[in-house]
């Protein structure tokens, strides 16, 4: 008789195919959201559909593969039934989430699953800092970084519900509340881990880095992204000094993302050297986003184009995309890729990959232009709304096809192990 033993490598694998199935659904919802404007649908509640798009593709998808990928690179096997339990909690309020903002909204329920899952959260954060088992020094003060960020951003929630008590919610204080977890989230937990896991996928090849040099650039790409939420104050108040941060943290910000690429320019270089045709496709475009998410963070510095991207909402819009879609998710794929959770080398994938890039590239392209037309006073693009409806289509379909390749993977195992316990 076999006796029954957990297996982490498969139990990651199962995660990374939860992690793309919220994707794949968050997928959904978001082109429910744009085939809102391109037909009269009486049954959904648009705000409520956002809430459910929203806090699923940050926290189903983005969360729980970063959660997925900290226990495969950083965490000993042998504390990863403890991981497993704490996944299940949190992919318990992912789906109650899931199905509770499209029904009601903002509520009861809605909140407190959304409450399940910060509290989750501190519990990874807590156990991380204390299991981590990483080699580089660099490498711990991204994650660490990464951890305090994640709890820093909960603050911000955490004071929505006292403003909504005390008749808040419709001031400058209750929005600025909800920047603050978003920033966070985007500029700090998201940027850092993904930081953290490349950096830490680098020096893993046998490259070094200039630890004193690193400092410099940890600690300016630090203040940059605390100073750079002087953005989001400047336009909840108006106060010039809150603009005059926000360029400083920029300027830290140019400074900082320099540095980074110098010293790990070498790193890079050997590193595309050495890995496959898609995983090279997959990191540039990573690369590439990231970039183009500091650029245009950095056009912010000027106040009319930081009143642009504060008020239309295309802009808006376009920035998270690029930041989530682009950069997070990009990077978050080629991760997974490389740990063998994905059958990275088959044509379909290969033709999904394509089909995701170009759907996140036409979108973006889409949305921006959207967004220089209205504010340069040119009104709304010609079929705007439908084509933005056709190419956010690509997104779905293709994270389908990953799904499923996820999916085969686990099915060899199963056979094989069958195979394995038979002759056993």
């Amino acid at each position: 008789m076999v006796g029954y033993n957990v297996n982490p490598n498969r139990m990651k694998k199962f995660w990374i195919l939860l992690s793309f199935s919220n994707f794949f659904i968050a997928a959904l919802f978001g082109l429910l959201l744009r085939a809102a404007f391109v037909w009269e649908i009486n049954w959904i509640v648009y705000r409520n559909i956002l809430h459910a798009h929203s806090h699923l593709a940050m926290l189903g998808w983005v969360y729980m593969g970063i959660f997925a990928l900290f226990c495969h690179h950083f965490i000993p096997t042998s504390t990863s039934r403890r991981y497993s339990r704490l996944f299940w909690v949190t992919q318990i309020s992912v789906i109650g989430m899931m199905i509770s903002f499209p029904l009601q909204g903002y509520a009861a329920v809605s909140i407190s699953f959304a409450t399940l899952h910060i509290l989750a959260s501190y519990v990874f954060c807590y156990r991380v800092w204390k299991d981590q088992q990483i080699a580089f020094p660099a490498v711990r003060k991204l994650v660490y970084c990464a951890l305090v960020f994640l709890v820093l951003s909960t603050f911000g929630v955490w004071l929505l519900g006292p403003l909504a008590v005390t008749g808040g919610r419709n001031t400058a204080l209750y929005q600025v509340a909800i920047q603050h977890y978003l920033h966070f989230q985007f500029h700090g937990w998201f940027t850092f881990a993904i930081l953290a896991i490349f950096l830490n996928s680098l020096l893993g090849q046998r490259w070094e880095i200039n630890n004193r040099v690193f400092s410099w650039f940890f600690y300016l790409f630090t203040s940059a992204t605390v100073l750079s939420f002087g953005l989001v104050l400047f336009w909840a108040y108006g106060t010039p000094a809150f603009q005059w941060v926000n360029n400083l943290g920029i300027l830290l910000q140019l400074a900082s993302i320099g540095i980074f690429l110098t010293i790990s320019r070498d790193g890079i270089r050997m590193y595309f050297n050495r890995s496959s045709y898609i995983l090279n496709l997959i990191f540039r475009f990573g690369l590439l986003f990231l970039l183009s998410k500091i650029v245009i963070h950095s056009v912010s510095i000027f106040p009319e184009m930081a009143d642009a991207a504060t008020t239309l909402r295309p802009l808006m819009m376009g920035f998270v995309h690029l930041t989530v879609l682009g950069f997070v998710s990009s990077f978050l794929l080629g991760f997974i890729s490389q740990t063998g959770h994905i059958s990275a080398d088959s044509n379909q994938f290969l033709m999904a990959l394509i089909l995701f890039l170009s759907g996140i590239v036409f979108t973006e392209v889409l949305l921006f232009s959207q967004g220089l037309s209205y504010w340069m006073q040119w009104g709304q693009l010609p079929y705007y709304h439908e084509m933005l409806f056709v190419f956010s289509a690509m997104l779905p379909l293709s994270i389908l096809v990953i799904v499923f390749q996820v999916k085969n993977i686990n099915a060899e195992i199963t056979k094989m192990n069958t195979v394995k316990n038979t002759y056993n």
